[in-house]
């Protein structure tokens, strides 16, 4: 290929090269490396063992409370909700969930 003079200097985008000529071995070497991750579902992904990602509702008056609460001790939501969910479970007597039996 040959290269143009230009009046002003270089192409600070040079660099970056045309996508639609890519070769096909790039691509699969890229599915390779994706593989070889775990299987880790979404919820869990980027957590510490023990942790699970999760959605809940609650009233805007308890989540305006926990983070005012959050904000004045300095710690984040997650560390509020735990402690919260805690204290409450602490002297809990919890039964096992029963699993679907399809019979």
């Amino acid at each position: 290929m040959e290269k143009k003079n230009t009046r002003l200097g270089t192409d600070p985008l040079s660099w970056i090269r045309d996508s639609r000529q890519q070769d096909v071995t790039t691509v699969e070497k890229k599915k390779t490396i994706h593989d070889k991750k775990k299987d880790i579902p979404k919820t869990k992904e980027g957590l510490k063992e023990g942790w699970i990602r999760a959605t809940f509702i609650v009233r805007e008056e308890y989540l305006e409370k926990i983070k005012a609460i959050s904000y004045w001790d300095r710690k984040d939501i997650k560390q509020v909700v735990d402690e919260a969910l805690t204290a409450y479970l602490k002297n809990k007597k919890v039964k096992p969930k029963p699993v679907n039996q399809e019979t």
